[in-house]
């Protein structure tokens, strides 16, 4: 069905909605688009759609809601290390690690799975640690995001 989705041409809609949609379409956009980023296949083509700068906006400055799913949006879509590379130039990083210390508990949440799985490249771990996203983590895993 997510692939289906995108063969239909859904996806140069939702990216479009991402750059001009109203707070809440933006948000609806990219969760829609975290829920079809889960695998490698999916994940390259919403990548060719251009999908980052507007997932980076929105982690800029969207909504808290915007922000939670753009985080989940860029977790997912951090699959192997050229994609890692490429979230870590559109500037995702420091605004992962803003949502990390002052998101809302889902934010947070999210933004620490953006996080993991940035972690798990290599090159991307030293930026992390640099961006002061460490002791920021520590205290989630010992009381969660509540």
């Amino acid at each position: 069905t997510r692939m289906l989705i995108l063969e239909v041409g859904a996806l140069p809609l939702l990216v479009a909605l991402l750059h001009a949609g109203t707070k809440q379409g933006k948000a609806n956009a990219a969760m829609a688009i975290a829920e079809r980023a889960n695998d490698e296949s999916t994940g390259e083509l919403i990548l060719e759609a251009g999908v980052l700068p507007p997932l980076v906006a929105l982690l800029r400055a969207g909504t808290k809601q915007g922000k939670e799913s753009a985080a989940r949006a860029i977790g997912m879509l951090a699959n192997d290390e050229s994609t890692c590379a490429l979230i870590v130039e559109a500037g995702a990083l420091p605004l992962l690690v803003v949502l990390l210390r002052a998101g809302t508990g889902q934010g947070k949440a999210n933004a620490a799975r953006a996080i993991a799985r940035l972690a798990s490249e290599s090159p991307t771990r030293t930026l992390l640690v640099a961006e002061g996203a460490l002791p920021l983590l520590v205290p989630l895993l010992r009381a969660g995001t509540e």
